[in-house]
């Protein structure tokens, strides 16, 4: 001890920012998925069609996945979903809902990872969208016939049509978010 100040250590002060930043994003990323998983329980649109509630969540999970820099973002807005789902006040009576709604963000990561270097990486993750919400149907197929249990809507509506309907509604909001996306990016690149 001379009596010297140190000084600060540029390094440490840069992983503290970053460390900031990436919790941050992960705080961000738990609320797209939040917040997708309560609009999908609160937006009552009886237009009796199953899936009808893909555009909303794949719009607002994909649009949170191209906004973050990392690699498993989508995942982690599915950690929103879990937690979410399990607050009785939203009505989920499905025994699988947690599962069915967490897969299409872990399908979406693996769709977004495979597919960045791809020259027509947006229409990938848009048909990826539709695929990944497609997996809710699927799951239930696949549970339906291990367990015995019968989702009312395969009594409603069969199992094919909750099939196509998904991906067609997966695939609308994919495209809405990959657009809104791309939109205020290029309108920040203006400005």
């Amino acid at each position: 001890m001379n009596g010297n100040v140190q000084q600060k250590s540029l390094s440490r002060e840069f992983l503290t920012n970053l460390t900031l930043e990436k919790i941050l994003e992960v705080i961000l990323l738990i609320i797209a998925g939040s917040m997708a998983i309560v609009l999908h329980a609160r937006l009552r649109t009886p237009i009796n069609v199953p899936g009808h509630h893909g555009i909303e969540f794949m719009t607002i999970i994909l649009a949170a996945r191209l906004s973050s820099s990392m690699k498993w973002a989508s995942s982690i807005s599915a950690l929103g979903i879990g937690i979410f789902i399990l607050f009785p006040v939203l009505g989920f009576s499905d025994p699988m809902s947690g599962f069915n709604y967490m897969l299409p963000c872990f399908m979406l990561d693996f769709v977004y990872n495979v597919s960045k270097n791809t020259k027509y990486r947006k229409l990938v993750l848009t048909l990826g969208a539709g695929l990944a919400y497609m997996m809710v149907p699927l799951s239930r197929i696949i549970f339906s016939m291990t367990t015995g249990y019968i989702f009312p809507s395969f009594l409603k509506h069969g199992m094919i049509t909750p099939m196509f309907s998904f991906f067609f509604f997966g695939l609308a909001g994919g495209a809405l978010g990959t657009g809104i996306y791309y939109l205020i990016k290029s309108i920040l690149k203006k400005l």
